[in-house]
C-alpha cells in the first residue's frame, strides 16, 4: 500500500496574487515588511523524494536550518531502509525481542496503528514484507515478470497489524520473524507537522512546506486571503491541473496509482498496495485528496481511502473530525465531502471531468 515516496497525484500550488512586489509591501495583517524583504526557501532531497520549504513573511535562513535538521533527524529514526535507524532494528528483531525506540517513533508507529484500527487493516504500517517484494520504484516503466502467487501469499501471511506491540517505555515488538514496519505511508506527514511546528514556534505566519507533495499550507497568505492549491490531473502531465482547492492553515496529501508503475502484459500495476489481497489496489478510484489540520492524518488516510474504494472511503471519512477529501474516479468523476463543495473549482474550460454529489 505504501513506501509513499511519491509526489502522488502531485500537488502543485497556484499561488495566485502572491507576486514578489506584494511580498514586498506586506506582512499578512497588513504591516510594511522591512526593506528588501521577500521570501526565501530551500530544497533538499530527504525521504527518498525533493522537498521545498518557502518563507513569506521572515526570511531568517537559521529557521530553515532547523526544519532541515529536525527533517533528517526523522529520516534517520523512521527510514525503513537506514541499517540504524529505529525501523531497522524494530524489523531486525522481529519475533526476537521488543526493541526500545526514540519518542517520536513510538507515537508515529501508535499513530499508524491507530489507522490500521479503524480501517481494519486497509492501512497496514506492517506491509513492509510486500512492499518489499513488489519494489515499485519511480520512473520503472516496463517488468518482464512480476511475483508469483506463492510469493505473495507467503508475504501477505506475515503482514498483520495486530502483531505489532506497543508497550511500556517507548517499546515495539513485531510478534513474528521475518515481519518488517515501513512507515512510508504516514512518515511525511508527521514530518511535516513538525516542520509547522517549527515555523510556529519560529514566529512563522505564512509558509508553504512541500515534502515530496505532502503541502502544508502555513497560515494564510500575506494579503490575509487563502491559498490556492491545485490538484493534479491524473490523466495528463505533470503541472495540467484539474481543480483548485482553496484553504488556509490546512495539510494537502494525494495518494494517486499514476506516479509510481510499471506494466506487465499490457497491465499497469500501481505502487498502492493492498494488504488483503497483496497485489495493487484496484477499484474505481485513481486518486484521493485529503485536506486536514493535520498532515499524519492526510497522509495516512489519502492511502487508506484508496484502498477502501469510494463507499467505504467516504463512510470513513465522514465519521472523523476536520478531515476532508476529494475522490477522482476512472471515469473522471470528482466527488466532494460536504464541506469541501465551496472551497473546490474546477479548472476554467475543464469539460472532462464533472462533479457529482455523494
Amino acid at each position: 500500500m505504501r513506501r509513499k515516496r511519491h509526489i502522488g497525484l502531485i500537488i502543485f500550488l497556484v499561488l495566485m496574487l502572491a507576486t514578489t512586489g506584494c511580498i514586498k509591501k506586506q506582512d499578512s495583517k497588513g504591516a510594511k515588511l522591512p526593506q528588501g524583504s521577500e521570501p526565501i526557501s530551500r530544497t533538499e532531497f530527504l525521504m527518498d523524494t525533493v522537498m521545498t520549504i518557502k518563507l513569506y513573511d521572515k526570511a531568517d535562513e537559521k529557521i530553515l536550518d532547523k526544519t532541515f535538521s529536525r527533517l533528517e533527524e526523522i529520516e534517520s529514526r523512521m527510514s525503513a531502509t537506514l541499517k540504524d535507524s529505529d525501523v531497522s532494528k524494530i524489523n531486525d528483531n522481529a519475533g526476537i525481542k521488543p526493541v526500545t525506540v526514540s519518542e517520536d517513533t513510538y507515537f508515529v508507529i501508535k499513530e499508524a496503528k491507530y489507522y490500521a484500527e479503524i480501517s481494519n487493516g486497509a492501512y497496514d504500517s506492517t506491509i513492509g514484507p510486500l512492499v518489499d517484494l513488489w519494489n515499485i520504484v519511480s520512473g520503472e516503466k516496463e517488468r518482464e515478470f512480476i511475483p508469483s502467487d506463492k510469493e505473495i501469499e507467503e508475504k501477505k501471511a506475515l503482514v498483520n497489524y495486530k502483531n505489532l506491540e506497543l508497550l511500556d517505555n517507548n517499546q515495539i515488538f513485531l510478534k513474528e520473524k521475518n515481519m518488517k514496519i515501513n512507515l512510508g505511508g504516514i512518515v511525511k506527514g508527521y514530518a511535516a507537522d513538525e516542520v509547522k511546528r517549527i515555523l510556529t514556534e519560529n514566529g512563522v505566519n505564512t509558509a508553504i512546506i512541500d515534502l515530496g507533495g505532502n503541502v502544508f499550507a502555513h497560515g494564510e497568505k500575506l494579503d490575509g486571503s487563502s491559498w490556492n492549491i491545485g490538484i493534479q490531473n491524473p490523466f495528463e502531465l505533470t503541472g495540467n491541473y484539474l481543480g483548485i482547492i482553496q484553504v488556509k492553515d490546512k495539510s494537502i496529501v494525494t495518494s494517486g496509482d499514476y506516479e509510481r508503475f510499471f506494466e506487465y502484459k499490457e497491465k499497469r500495476y500501481h505502487h498502492i498496495l493492498d494488504a488483503k489481497t497483496g497485489y495493487p489496489s484496484e477499484n474505481e478510484i485513481t486518486g484521493v485528496s485529503i485536506i486536514s489540520s493535520k498532515s499524519i492524518d492526510g497522509d495516512a488516510l489519502s492511502t487508506t481511502l484508496f484502498v477502501l474504494g469510494l463507499d467505504r472511503g467516504m463512510e470513513l471519512v465522514n465519521s472523523l473530525e476536520s478531515v476532508e477529501a476529494i475522490f477522482v474516479t476512472k471515469d473522471k468523476s470528482v466527488y466532494l465531502t460536504e464541506n469541501l463543495k465551496d472551497k473546490f473549482t474546477l479548472k476554467d474550460g475543464n469539460t472532462s471531468f464533472t462533479i457529482k454529489e455523494y
